[in-house]
């Protein structure tokens, strides 16, 4: 039996899509597909570039192939690991396909498509000769941190050490000379990619000025009125951890729970434990409608409020730039 090609495995991948991509979603796909060395992919919030950094992952699973996918953030990468893992299994795969490795988390480590924080596969590959570098492809998510002053480097030293074999498929709603970064890669690394770009936003953005008000005012009229009026669930962005337990406190007080939210939320945290650390503190939080995420918190406290805020059982999750993602 003759392995599938990439055109084969390009047509199964569309097949298996719940809906119709849209057509900055089909043409990045189709890049991804036909590329020699992989993509980049330049658009909007809210384009969906998840579908089409999974059409990566499929084809990696399709043919049993290593690859790593990338994200600037732990939370994010735990978003992405449980996102992946329920994709695998729809695709006929088992979930132990997908694995995560970040710095105080492994979930099997010897997967074939490992979900890593940036520095995961930056010390990897610092490890490895090119000749042993047995990867298939690289996703890196949210590319613009490749601006970051700080971190930056992490991804151009990354990208410096891959093999030019290895595929690459750079994800960013916000790289604003990517042509001249195209260029730039082909020139200093021998990656030449595919530029994708797109510039509708399918999800309008609207901005409203609060002039002298409250915030703990605020949050109550945020949360009244009906479904198509309420403006929760909601994320409130605060600079530094103990601002975000002090708002949450303040917050917790007010009215902005729904009819039938408390009885909900109240069965929800039944499913969980909170025993450690701040757990009963964040316990009593969440059950007035209120979480707190920011990276003291331990990892599974982020991801209850993740998942909560998910499932719309919060009203609102206190947060620093580690929910920005």
């Amino acid at each position: 039996m003759t392995d599938p090609s990439r055109d084969d495995i390009a047509a199964e991948y569309f097949d298996e899509l719940p809906f119709e991509p849209y057509p900055i979603q089909e043409e990045a796909m189709l890049a991804w597909f036909t590329s020699e060395q992989g993509v980049l992919v330049c658009a909007p919030t809210g384009t969906g570039k998840t579908l089409i950094a999974e059409a990566a992952v499929y084809e990696a699973l399709r043919t049993g192939q290593r690859m790593y996918y990338t994200t600037p953030l732990i939370a994010l990468t735990d978003q992405k690991f449980n996102d992946l893992q329920e994709s695998a299994v729809r695709w006929g795969f088992a979930a132990d396909d997908i694995g995560l490795v970040t710095g105080n988390r492994r979930v099997n480590p010897d997967a074939l498509v490992l979900v890593v924080v940036a520095e995961i596969l930056f010390n990897r590959l610092l490890h490895e000769t090119e000749e042993s570098i047995d990867i298939f492809a690289v996703v890196m998510d949210e590319f613009h941190s490749f601006n970051d002053p700080e971190r930056g480097m992490v991804w151009e030293l990354s990208l410096g050490l891959l093999p030019k074999q290895v595929r690459l498929m750079l994800l960013s709603a916000t790289v604003g000379n990517a042509f001249d970064f195209v260029r730039w890669l082909d020139r200093n690394h021998n990656h030449r990619l595919q530029l994708v770009e797109g510039t509708e936003r399918k999800v309008p953005l609207s901005y409203e000025w609060v002039g002298d008000e409250l915030l703990a005012d605020y949050v109550e009229k945020m949360a009244s009125g009906d479904d198509q009026t309420r403006r929760t669930p909601a994320l409130i962005f605060c600079f530094n951890r103990d601002i975000c337990w002090s708002i949450a406190e303040m917050i917790k007080g007010k009215k902005v729970l729904a009819a039938g939210q408390q009885a909900a939320l109240t069965t929800a945290l039944e499913r969980y434990s909170f025993s450690d650390g701040a757990g009963p503190k964040l316990r009593q939080l969440l059950l007035r409608g209120v979480g707190v995420h920011h990276a003291g918190v331990l990892p599974r406290y982020r991801r209850i409020v993740e998942e909560l805020f998910q499932e719309k059982l919060l009203s609102f999750a206190v947060c620093t730039e580690t929910l920005a993602a």
